[in-house]
């Protein structure tokens, strides 16, 4: 009788135990976002101009945590406008956090980058970094354009993805060879 009294008091002194800790889980303020929005649109300015405009089904801005972010945790849409205000690329993820003092977006899982060249990126993790302009990975990366196919291991580009590079690249490209030239070359 004595023994299953035991068991129930320690039963029940570890349950209060864990009580406890989801209830100060609950109460910690990193845990709730400061502002929730849903169907959000944000638009980054550049002197005056549209520079960036992220779509996001829903943003979760946590601005008093040790750490401010900001989570996009259905994925998002950034869409990047040069100097003209044209619509020269975009790109898509299944989720991102912006960490706000860095100003530094990581975009994850199934990520896809189009540019106005017809260009396409795909990777599972991007990094835009606002303040310098440009979004690099050091992840593989497939890149798809009129010509070919290259695969590599790192990227960094500008961020309208219109001057980008590959790092330990492989792939198959089409090239076009002069007319001139390769009637002479036929003739070898």
């Amino acid at each position: 009788m004595i023994i299953p009294l035991i068991g129930g008091i320690i039963m029940l002194f570890a349950n209060c135990k864990s009580d406890i800790e989801k209830v100060n889980l609950l109460q910690e303020k990193d845990n709730y976002p400061d502002q929730s929005l849903q169907d959000a649109e944000i638009i980054y300015n550049k002197n005056g101009r549209v520079d960036v405009i992220l779509t996001a089904q829903e943003i979760n801005r946590y601005l008093t945590a040790e750490e401010p972010h900001t989570i996009f945790p259905d994925g998002l849409i950034a869409r990047f406008y040069d100097s003209t205000q044209t619509l020269e690329s975009k790109f898509t993820a299944n989720y991102a956090i912006y960490h706000e003092p860095d100003q530094l977006l990581e975009a994850k899982n199934n990520v896809v980058a189009i540019n106005n060249k017809g260009d396409t990126l795909n990777t599972e993790y991007l990094i835009w970094y606002q303040e310098e302009a440009v979004i690099f990975t050091d992840r593989y990366v497939r890149i798809s354009t009129p010509t070919g196919i290259i695969h590599g291991k790192g990227f960094e580009s500008n961020q309208n993805f219109t001057n980008w590079e590959i790092k330990e690249t492989s792939g198959t490209i089409q090239l076009e060879e002069d007319e001139e030239k390769r009637k002479s070359n036929s003739h070898i």
